[in-house]
């Protein structure tokens, strides 16, 4: 009976975690320059001092605070803070953290203090495959993670050589010692249970053998309760692990010694949120792949996007004269909101130096991971040009599409919440900013793929993943959406007055003015909901949010963007040209006429920062004498 992981690479990982097993635990030396005593208790209270006693709370990514923190220590502070960031990347896998990305963080400690330190190749490789995968959360937990290994070692240095050796000699006795640990670092105070992914991943890679190489506690204890395991359990014991490893000896009689705990037939049988959730929401996703149109209707124009600012990105990076116009024609179509592309534009026309600039941060040749373009372009993207984590994340995911369109494709919060929802995902934490939202959605991408393939579904890459997921709850098709989810039945006006909380009182009164005066505004200070209530109650009283029509006015929204004028637009000739175009009033208009025992609704957000004349014109007149 065995617990190590048996994928590609694996093996690799178990030899370097041993390696490190020799160097840090049962001597002080090097993993990276052997015969250099850099794990020894010296270098670890220095690096202790620096990093677990001040810690940085500031909002500045975990890259920049640590170079701070280590500003003018030893260079073997430097270099064990690389060797204990390569022990951290040792057993994760997670979106964005390749083995050359992890490389390239480590050796940016040896480039702080002007080291030229190599990896040894045999460690490089133990980077590669991973055993467990991080989640959203990973951004978050990084500083505890890493911080629980210098106090787990700078702790485990208190101990006579001896008690180190018998510790090492028995996986239980290891265990105990630390779980008994005295967390002492000021760093924990931020996050007391932060470390725990770390803790679990240590156990795992000292003794790969006896404990289980998942670093989610929940998972384990879910594990360790299953029902469906309970039988295997004929030896009482309160300790989850040596309950998952009874477990696992029962379960290799049948399934034999290469199974995991994390194989679909497995899980199902552990995790309730695993099967019944993914095999409901990919049924509809086989379904609407049968209909054979999800080339026509979601591929092809998402591949023209990302043709479109592929050249817009080499116009930006060689700074050709007309690159804001190439990347304006591929800033386009229904990825982005009508309002928020708007912004982005304005941006652009107002102040094309800076625009230019971000761009190319986004767009670099450099080799940086997706994180760090997104970081790095979202620190120079103004609030005026797009407000809002998930609306940023949003515009910022499409300007992605430049790079590789399978690879990383658009975002939008709601979709993707939608998908977490159904599926019994993990959401991102509360907080998380714009590179953490789409890490998390790249995950959900991947594991849908894996999940879908499995199922035997054709999903080729990300992009096939996504348009999946942005589709299935967000039919165009009235057919497809029928065949795909029954529309559920509206909640009553008590329902949504409890859910807005709100008074059914208030609602009755906005549904009688609504129905005698045809319209109505809501007034009060910002961010009090009345965007949202407006929202939910025309979705109520419409039936459907195809009837409602949202818009958001600007000061340099104008009569031609409203209602109709002359937009730019290719022409039939392929020329660039001018065509006659219908705004969001009249092809909400047009959806009213087709449905004429329906209630329509407009909801214009920000109505006072428009300037009503230019944006209305003679619509003044109609709807001062809209019955004449």
């Amino acid at each position: 009976m065995s617990s190590r992981k048996t994928h590609a690479g694996a093996d690799k990982v178990y030899a370097a975690a041993q390696k490190w097993v020799d160097c840090a635990l049962r001597s002080d030396d090097s993993l990276f320059t052997p015969g250099t005593p850099i794990w020894s208790s010296q270098w670890l209270r220095e690096l202790r001092e620096c990093y677990l006693n001040n810690p940085d709370t500031s909002n500045r990514n975990f890259y920049e605070k640590l170079k701070d923190q280590l500003t003018g220590k030893s260079r073997e502070v430097y270099q064990l803070m690389g060797e204990v960031l390569y022990v951290h990347f040792l057993i994760i896998w997670h979106e964005g953290m390749k083995s050359v990305t992890k490389v390239g963080h480590i050796n940016k400690t040896f480039e702080w203090s002007k080291q030229e330190i190599a990896i040894p190749d045999d460690l490089v490789d133990g980077l590669t495959s991973g055993i467990a995968r991080i989640g959203a959360a990973y951004s978050r937990l990084l500083p505890f993670m890493v911080g629980f290994i210098i106090e787990f070692v700078d702790q485990w240095k208190e101990l006579e050589p001896n008690e180190r050796r018998r510790l090492l000699d028995e996986p239980y006795n290891f265990k105990d010692f630390a779980t008994r640990l005295d967390i002492r670092g000021d760093l924990f105070r931020e996050g007391p249970r932060s470390h725990r992914p770390q803790w679990e991943a240590l156990f795992h890679l000292v003794f790969p053998d006896t404990f289980e190489g998942t670093v989610s506690g929940e998972h384990k204890r879910l594990i360790a309760e299953a029902k469906a395991f309970a039988h295997f359990l004929t030896e009482p014991t309160n300790d989850v692990d040596r309950k998952i490893m009874h477990i696992r000896q029962g379960l290799e009689a049948g399934l034999g010694r290469d199974f995991d705990f994390y194989d679909r037939d497995v899980r199902s049988r552990w995790d309730p949120s695993a099967s019944d959730a993914w095999d409901t929401y990919l049924r509809y996703a086989s379904d609407y792949l049968n209909t054979g149109k999800m080339q026509s209707w979601e591929l092809n124009y998402k591949f023209d996007v990302g043709r479109k600012l592929s050249a817009g990105r080499e116009a930006v990076l060689t700074d050709t004269g007309d690159w804001a116009i190439q990347v304006k024609r591929g800033f386009a179509g229904n990825l982005v909101f009508s309002v928020q592309q708007a912004r982005f534009r304005e941006w652009i026309n107002m102040f094309p130096d800076d625009a230019r600039r971000s761009l190319q941060a986004i767009w670099t040749r450099e080799n940086s991971s997706v994180s760090e373009r997104i970081r790095a372009f979202g620190k120079q993207l103004p609030e005026s040009a797009a407000k809002g984590t998930g609306t940023r994340m949003n515009v910022i995911s499409v300007l992605l599409m430049g790079l590789d369109v399978e690879k990383y494709p658009p975002f939008r919060v709601g979709v993707f919440n939608n998908a977490y929802e159904r599926t019994g995902y993990d959401k991102p934490p509360q907080g998380a900013d714009e590179a953490a939202l789409y890490e998390h959605a790249l995950g959900f991408l991947d594991r849908f793929i894996e999940e879908a393939r499995k199922r035997g579904m054709p999903v080729r890459h990300r992009l096939d993943a996504q348009s999946l997921v942005w589709i299935i709850p967000y039919q165009e098709s009235e057919k497809v959406e029928a065949e795909l989810q029954p529309s559920p039945e509206p909640p009553s006006l008590e329902a949504l007055a409890n859910d807005l909380h709100l008074s059914t009182n208030f609602l009755q009164n906005i549904e009688s003015l609504l129905s005698d005066k045809k319209q109505i505004i809501f007034q009060g200070p910002p961010g009090t909901g009345k965007t949202y209530v407006a929202q939910k109650f025309a979705n109520h009283l419409a039936g459907s949010d195809d009837r409602v029509t949202l818009v958001q006015f600007h000061p340099s929204y104008a009569y031609e963007d409203f209602v109709q004028g002359f937009r730019p637009a290719t022409l039939k000739n392929g020329q660039p040209g001018f065509k006659m175009t219908d705004g969001p009033l009249l092809r909400a208009a047009e959806r009213a006429r087709q449905e004429p025992d329906e209630n329509h609704f407009l909801i214009i957000d920000e109505i006072n920062r428009g300037q009503i004349a230019k944006v209305f014109g003679e619509l003044y007149f109609l709807l001062e004498y809209r019955d004449e």
